[in-house]
């Protein structure tokens, strides 16, 4: 009989001839996870929408309303690249997609604005894309309010009134914002550091299902326990041990990749952000282990997986927020590790929060690890009994 040592060992080795006899496992592993880092990393790289497509129609056609058209296009957001004739046409146009927006500018708007009436300038943005819509709609408000302010400030420097009474009448409040965290809006920030990590826990969640729900499928899992001597620690330590390596060598590279080369702020501990990824890789595995035992059919193993890794961005509270949630469905969103994982990211990477904020989520991470021995005799059980792989 073999020592613990050497049957720990035996396993170890019979997973890497497993893992080196299909090439499921490479692109599992290895070439669809880099692929994927490559994809996000692509679309997000730039940090901010610029330039997004935007027709005027012009009804008034004076100096006045070509300056307004002008001033909108300076903004980043903006870039005016259609004059449309008329309004069903223009309409035409958001609906095909060839511009996002359509702002209006109405008939007499020079001469309205002589006779001191307010003309109205109108913005139909297509909110089906929320954040492009959002954009759009923010920036061209703050042209056309700032080309009203400057109108007016030059009409009652004019009536002799001194610049600053008339800088305090067109901006009695003055409002000084801060946006903090992430000042410059970069997307890169926000949506890459959520979406690297949501592929990578799916590939994580996938290949620990699939690693042991093919032991049952290929009718090898009695040979696997008996490699282990009996020991169902052993077996899954020496099996998932090579994957843990792997998924915890990319959750660096994926650090590495996003402050060093995409410099997204690092204002906390970095030894937490280490001890993060790697609790984020152990939960996923420890949930993916949970998941095998209770779903022995490799199929219907991959399909909850699958389902669950889909829902981690739901119940992250970050595209809606827990605060406005039901407190019930709320509730749910610590039943996945993203959750938690995330924010201790942000804490420590943008927020720079104290440690004792940090300490909740990372309690709840290792309360994930507590799942494979709760169903660890179940697994030892469908080893030995042949019924649940003994088929083929």
């Amino acid at each position: 009989m073999q020592t613990p040592n050497r049957s720990w060992i035996a396993v170890l080795r019979r997973e890497i001839r497993r893992m080196a006899s299909k090439r499921l496992y490479l692109l599992m592993t290895v070439v669809l996870p880099l692929l994927a880092f490559g994809f996000f990393i692509a679309l997000f790289n730039q940090g901010k929408p610029t330039d997004l497509p935007v027709a005027v129609l012009d009804n008034d056609q004076t100096s006045l309303s070509r300056d307004l058209t002008e001033t909108i296009d300076l903004t980043t957001t903006v870039n005016i690249t259609d004059y449309a004739t008329d309004l069903k046409e223009a309409k035409e146009g958001l609906k095909r997609g060839d511009f996002y927006a359509v702002v209006v500018i109405p008939d007499n708007f020079r001469k309205n604005i002589y006779r001191n009436q307010q003309p109205t300038v109108s913005n139909y943005y297509n909110n089906a894309y929320m954040v492009v819509g959002s954009l759009i709609n923010s920036d061209v408000t703050k042209a056309v309010s700032t080309f009203s302010k400057g109108i007016n400030l030059q009409s009652r420097l004019k009536h002799g009134q001194s610049k600053k009474a008339a800088m305090v009448a067109i901006n009695p409040i003055a409002i000084d914002g801060h946006k903090l965290f992430n000042p410059y809006l970069n997307y890169f920030y926000y949506l890459a550091t959520t979406f690297l990590p949501i592929m990578l826990l799916i590939f994580i969640l996938m290949s620990t299902v699939y690693a042991i729900g093919s032991e049952y499928k290929q009718g090898t899992a009695g040979e696997w326990l008996k490699t282990a001597n009996g020991s169902i620690i052993r077996a899954l330590s020496g099996k998932l041990l090579p994957y843990a390596l792997i998924w915890f060598t990319q959750m660096l590279f994926m650090n590495i990749v996003m402050f060093r080369f995409f410099h997204t702020p690092l204002n906390g501990e970095v030894w937490l952000i280490v001890l993060n990824a790697f609790l984020f890789v152990l939960a996923y595995m420890a949930t993916g282990i949970f998941i095998a035992a209770i779903f022995p059919a490799l199929r219907m193993g991959l399909s909850v997986a699958s389902i669950y890794s889909a829902l981690a961005f739901t119940f992250s509270g970050l595209t809606f927020p827990y605060i406005a949630m039901y407190k019930l469905v709320a509730f749910f969103g610590n039943f996945f590790p993203f959750s938690h994982y995330l924010q201790v990211f942000l804490d420590q990477s943008l927020r720079n929060a104290p440690i004792s904020v940090t300490f909740e989520p990372l309690l709840y991470l290792n309360l994930f690890l507590l799942l494979p021995f709760v169903v660890m005799p179940k697994l030892k059980k469908m080893c030995l009994q042949p019924a649940y792989w003994g088929k083929l």
